[in-house]
């Protein structure tokens, strides 16, 4: 009985209310101010009387666990007489309930014994404790052993519980008794997982009894996904039916606790990795809003960054279905990241559109071999996700170190670079590295800070009001033919079209921009324009 204790060696019986001419098998309660009064020999006379009596039980009122005497315990343990203390605090109405509740038939004592277990999932979700707490408290409410058995890889559920007090250990729970309510009365609190998914695995096997068959059960759902099954093996008759309500309300309990701890670690990832996208997609200056956010959230923003960018290339054939495009990608960038961090160093997540990013941050330059230490941890990565997810094909740009918030931009444009560069070649899926030397890498740096990159806007900005599509194929076009220095008939090769179609284009190109391709500070101008806004 719950807030009821006991010594280890004693067992509980039934009661009798009276202390002269009780009956055999009888549970003797003590008033309070008798209990008191028990000490040494006198309470060694009371249990050598008991003992001549075949007394069950005897049990008195004390503030703390009791402590009878040597000779006490010895004379009540070869009689066979349980030692119970009761809290003193305790309302002597609800202890009488309780009891009236054990004698009161299998009906009567298995609707006391939901209250207690219902009232102890209601203390234990108040608690916010863990799977293991609350698996106890049902255990000791309902007074029989209540297991969690986790579910294996295959979604089956494991026949043996975990040892060693671990999450699928298992505790014979002690007598049950009387409890005072903290308030509100017993019911069954939100659920943890939608009822189709409770529904798909009670099909499964280990499905919950009717109470007759002697084990009860209930899934424990986390989200959609059953992670395991509270088991009550030995729950009979109408004891059976009052144990199946209890592990039902515990079950979603546990489901909902459960779902917000995850909630709670996933929730600081998640807001770094939408600082980090919003970082990196922002056209505008890095502004101290933004600074102070990454200080809150515990990003070294101030330190060197190396980028890793991982795309796949046939998402879209393999996958038609956004959501489920979505539910991938996410998969992988979980897989890439456990893989990444396995390498060593702090590692950040981040997701743009369906790129993944992975951001390792140092405190201090890491030297010129950071980007191959780097390509080595893509490599996990890209590992771990085919692993995980054997029909895609995916692949990793590189880039190098830099420092502080625009040092962040320039390693992701390095490594989306990088990446774009081995996709155009049509190199095999893989790693693939930033260039560290040559003009890629000073571009590269140029557009990362804020002024190139508004630079770089204002240019084009005539192109870009024509619509995505037809800005992009303006600016390829026009990039073309400024790197084939002017030439109509190498840029129509390049391209392969007609020059008639390269010179129409470029017209309306000219028009547009209203600027003098002739001046070669406005061509140079432009060139760098157009080749920094396609590392976009």
């Amino acid at each position: 009985m719950a807030g009821i204790g006991r010594l280890p060696w004693c067992g509980w019986r039934r009661a009798s209310p009276t202390w002269t001419g009780a009956p055999a098998a009888s549970l003797v309660i003590l008033s309070k101010f008798a209990s008191a009064e028990v000490s040494d020999y006198r309470l060694d006379m009371a249990l050598r009387w008991g003992a001549i009596h075949q007394v069950a039980a005897l049990a008195a009122f004390s503030a703390a666990p009791w402590r009878p005497t040597v000779t006490a315990r010895d004379i009540a343990a070869r009689a066979g007489i349980a030692l119970i203390f009761i809290p003193a605090g305790m309302d002597m109405a609800v202890l009488l309930e309780a009891v009236m509740h054990e004698i009161g038939g299998d009906a009567e004592r298995a609707l006391g014994r939901a209250k207690q277990g219902l009232e102890a999932v209601l203390a234990a979700g108040s608690s916010g404790g863990g799977l293991e707490d609350l698996r106890a408290a049902v255990s000791m409410a309902l007074g029989t052993t209540v297991e969690f058995r986790p579910c294996a890889a295959d979604g089956a559920v494991r026949g043996r519980p975990a040892a060693n007090g671990g999450p699928g250990a298992s505790v014979t729970g002690g007598s049950p008794g009387p409890r005072e309510t903290a308030g509100g009365s017993p019911g069954v609190p939100a659920a943890g997982g939608s009822p189709a998914a409770r529904e798909t695995v009670a099909d499964r096997g280990g499905a919950a009894h009717d109470g007759l068959g002697g084990e009860v059960s209930d899934p424990v759902v986390v989200g959609d996904t059953a992670i395991g099954r509270f088991v009550a093996p030995d729950a009979h008759g109408d004891f059976g039916t009052a144990v199946r309500l209890v592990l039902h309300s515990a079950a979603l309990t546990a489901g909902r606790l459960l779902d917000l701890a995850r909630q709670a670690r996933e929730m600081p990832v998640r807001s770094r990795s939408e600082l980090l996208a919003e970082l990196l997609m922002s056209d505008s200056a890095i502004n101290e809003d933004l600074l102070e956010r990454a200080r809150q959230l515990a990003i070294p923003i101030g330190g060197w960054h190396v980028v890793v960018r991982i795309e796949a290339d046939d998402l879209q054939e393999a996958e038609p279905d956004e959501v489920q495009r979505f539910g991938l990608l996410e998969a992988a960038a979980q897989a890439a990241l456990q893989a990444a961090a396995a390498t060593g160093g702090t590692w950040y997540l981040s997701r743009i559109a369906r790129a993944i990013l992975l951001v390792r941050v140092t405190n201090s330059n890491p030297g010129p071999q950071a980007g191959a230490r780097a390509a080595r941890s893509a490599e996990r990565a890209l590992q771990a996700i085919g692993d995980r997810l054997p029909a895609l094909r995916f692949r990793a740009g590189v880039g190098t170190p830099h420092e502080g918030p625009t040092g962040l931009r320039a390693s992701a444009a390095e490594a989306r670079g990088a990446l774009l560069a081995a996709r155009a070649a049509l190199k095999p899926a893989g790693v693939a590295a930033h260039d560290a030397v040559g003009v890629q890498r000073m571009l590269m740096e140029w557009y990362a800070s804020d002024t190139a990159r508004a630079s770089v806007r204002d240019q084009l900005a005539p192109l870009e009001k024509l619509g995505p599509a037809r800005a992009d194929t303006a600016i390829r076009t026009l990039a073309a033919y400024l790197d084939e220095q002017g030439s109509i008939v190498r840029t129509a090769q390049k391209l392969h079209l007609h020059r008639n179609a390269v010179a129409n284009r470029l017209r309306g190109i000219t028009e547009l921009l209203e600027l003098d391709l002739d001046d070669p500070d406005q061509r140079l101008a432009l060139q760098l324009a157009c080749r920094a806004r396609l590392l976009d």
